[in-house]
């Protein structure tokens, strides 16, 4: 017996929702307005109030409910006498008017065609051949239509079929979470079947691309393997058949509701099979070979692509919403929920926006929270005050928790009568213990100021299991500052600050550089904090050395009233002196390492406590060598990074990291330093409290 669906059949359902995306897979309530995952038959168990696997609907009328119900039913005794290797022959149509009459009645009684012997299409489905899916060698149904599979690795049980299963353990995001108990071959093996499945065929028949448009996708995860044969069939059809007979069947269909008059309603939607589109209208006593190729447009134009791109342009403008808003990830997976909705879609009012669907989203995050933060008893966590200056010039402190899975904000404390008192800066950081709890903390992280010091001593002293940490960038940051005082980086600093105020203070001056001496590029380049901004700017001015030379050697610079000026000829001094550059040059090779170690940490490219001990004892070695071994070259740099040395690069956490990481461990050149093997140890007495376990730590 050939599946329904490939006979033409309509599934009732649709009656009574609209599909959200190319799959049918989620599909929204014509009464209720919500959006179902799961196909067209988890929407009809939601008008049938069948509980279990959705919530039903409340608002469907009771002919509706009864209707779905009988149907559920029915289709479920159907399932159970199925026959094994049924056989589908799909015939044509030869005669037009018998065609138009099928099309306005084919939502209630599907089509017929009628026979034809030319073509027959095998849709015996694979399930009927023996075929078993790998992913049943990895669960466990749960119910009898397999529609929920218990993991054997996680025992999580994933609602949505087999299919859904696989997703769970190929780790594929956006339907179902990932399992992480999984061994890494079965990992692989899963994932590599779900990429066979999705595109597989595809990839050996280019042709199927041309095919997409002419049939839908099952509605069901379990249709996938009958729909593949489908697919394999079409690939024996010619593809300018299949274009020419999309073509006739779209004419067809405005002549069929030509007379349709406006007042009975909008025009109703034909909901087609997959093999109608390409069957239906075939032209009588002719081949396929004889059809002219039509040429089919697909995807957006260029010029309705333009529109697009304005309004959305014009939305961010008309609304005053920052621009970097478009850089968003919630604003492109909009955009591509959208485009999979299609046409028809209208937004939903301000008054539901800030009322039932604030508190959804809001009840959304709240549950991503708990388990947020059921992940701190695992790996523990850390503190972070951030503090900064508004534009009023008060002090804000937000206390952030950072772990492995990310970061989560605590709460933002107006700190303007407290940052400069460290018993209060103590109780305030003491607070957030508390709430976050004090067995979840590894470190508080601040500033590494005499006050946050003070508080961060007096936090260690009540709270035995945790660290107070200075902040490894502002410390970076200070140390920065202090290169600034030695007398050649000073020098340097203030000449180089007199070249970029002369250029940016005049716009004539600023465009004639960018134009056609440093090709568009700016002087000035921002970085992540203050100074490391007026280092990497110095470090621009020696990259664009030859291009300000040209031009304060160039006649638009000479004949110009700005070259006149006290201000103009000093720095054109400044900048055809080759002796400044030297000195730059100087300058950029003993700041260069700090600046690689501190846009490392900036980066978050990974995490910085393991390889800050590390990172700064071979930037200090690099600042040795590229110096030659000079001492007087070098050492008013190392006094500076000595003096920052004891407060942060031996912290006794960042010196059991370093030597806890593997990647340094085991190297050869490896060497336990002594101040490395103290940090560890006070790390263990910390936050061990029980001396048998101590010892065994520290024997390990």
């Amino acid at each position: 017996m050939a599946p329904i669906r490939s006979t033409g059949f309509v599934d009732p359902g649709w009656d009574h929702g609209i599909a959200q995306d190319e799959r049918k897979k989620k599909v929204r309530c014509n009464y209720c307005g919500k959006i179902v995952s799961g196909g067209i038959y988890r929407l009809k168990q939601h008008l049938a109030r069948v509980s279990g696997e959705v919530t039903y609907c409340e608002k469907a009328p009771d002919e509706v409910y009864l209707k779905m119900k009988e149907n559920l039913e029915g289709c479920r005794s159907h399932k159970k006498q199925k026959q094994v290797d049924a056989q589908a022959y799909m015939n044509f149509h030869s005669n037009d008017d018998e065609d138009e009459e099928e099309q306005v009645g084919c939502r209630s009684k599907g089509k017929q065609l009628m026979d034809d012997r030319n073509v027959s299409v095998n849709l015996t489905p694979l399930r009927s051949l023996g075929y078993v899916d790998p992913g049943w060698e990895h669960g466990v149904a749960q119910d009898e239509r397999k529609k929920k599979v218990k993991c054997n690795y996680c025992e999580k049980i994933v609602s949505g079929g087999i299919n859904r299963f696989k997703q769970h353990l190929a780790r594929i995001p956006g339907e179902v979470a990932p399992c992480k108990n999984a061994p890494e071959d079965v990992y692989l093996k899963i994932k590599e079947n779900m990429k066979w499945h999705r595109t597989g065929r595809r990839l050996r028949r280019p042709e199927a691309k041309e095919l997409m448009p002419f049939y839908a996708k099952s509605d069901n995860d379990d249709d996938d393997d009958e729909y593949e044969q489908v697919e394999d069939a079409l690939h024996h059809m010619n593809k300018e058949t299949l274009m020419d007979v999309d073509k006739r069947f779209s004419k067809d269909i405005m002549k069929t509701y030509k007379g349709i008059s406006p007042s009975t309603g909008p025009e109703p939607v034909l909901r087609r099979s997959r093999l109608d589109n390409v069957y239906l209208k075939l032209p009588k006593n002719q081949t396929p070979q004889t059809y002219k190729q039509v040429k089919v447009k697909t995807g957006p134009t260029k010029k309705l692509r333009k529109e697009v791109i304005s309004s959305i342009c014009k939305f961010f403008y008309h609304a005053g919403i920052p621009i970097k808003a478009a850089d968003s990830l919630y604003f492109h997976k909009m955009l591509e929920v959208v485009g999979q909705y299609g046409q028809g879609l209208v937004c939903p009012p301000s008054q539901l926006m800030s009322g039932r669907l604030l508190q959804e989203e809001i009840n959304c995050i709240k549950n991503y929270l708990l388990e947020y933060k059921a992940s701190w008893a695992i790996t523990g966590c850390s503190i972070m005050a951030d503090s900064w200056i508004d534009t009023q010039g008060r002090t804000n402190i937000n206390f952030l928790v950072s772990c492995p899975h990310g970061v989560y904000f605590v709460s933002s404390v107006d700190a303007t009568n407290v940052v400069e008192d460290a018993p209060n800066l103590f109780k305030l950081l003491d607070k957030v213990v508390e709430e976050v709890g004090e067995e979840n903390v590894v470190q508080v992280i601040t500033e590494n100021t005499p006050n946050y010091k003070a508080a961060g001593k007096m936090l260690e002293e009540k709270r035995r299991n945790l660290f107070w940490t200075p902040c490894a960038t502002y410390c970076i940051n200070r140390m920065l500052e202090d290169f600034t005082k030695i007398r050649c980086v000073e020098e340097c600093m203030e000449k180089g600050q007199k070249i970029t105020k002369l250029i940016y203070n005049q716009i004539w001056l600023l465009n004639l550089m960018k134009s056609e001496f440093t090709e568009g590029q700016e002087l000035l380049k921002p970085s992540a904090t203050r100074f490391a901004s007026s280092f990497a700017t110095l470090q621009s001015l020696l990259d664009h050395r030859v291009g300000l030379r040209r031009m304060f050697l160039s006649n638009k610079w000479i004949s110009s009233r700005f070259s006149s000026s006290n201000e103009g000829k000093e720095v054109e001094k400044i900048v055809l002196n080759v002796t400044f550059w030297k000195k730059i040059q100087h300058v950029r090779k003993s700041i260069d390492p700090i600046m690689q170690v501190l846009l490392k940490l900036c980066s978050g490219e990974s995490l910085s406590m393991p390889y800050i001990y590390n990172d700064m004892y071979r930037a200090k070695l690099a600042i040795k060598s590229v110096h030659g071994d000079d001492a007087r070259k070098y050492e008013p740099f190392w006094k500076v990074i000595d003096n920052h040395w004891n407060s942060l690069f031996c912290h006794p956490l960042y010196l059991a990291a370093y030597f806890l990481n593997p990647s340094y461990r085991y190297r050869q050149d490896f060497v336990a330093h002594s101040e490395v093997v103290r940090g560890l140890n006070e790390c263990i007495v910390r936050l061990e409290p029980d001396n048998m376990r101590r010892i065994s730590a520290s024997m390990q």
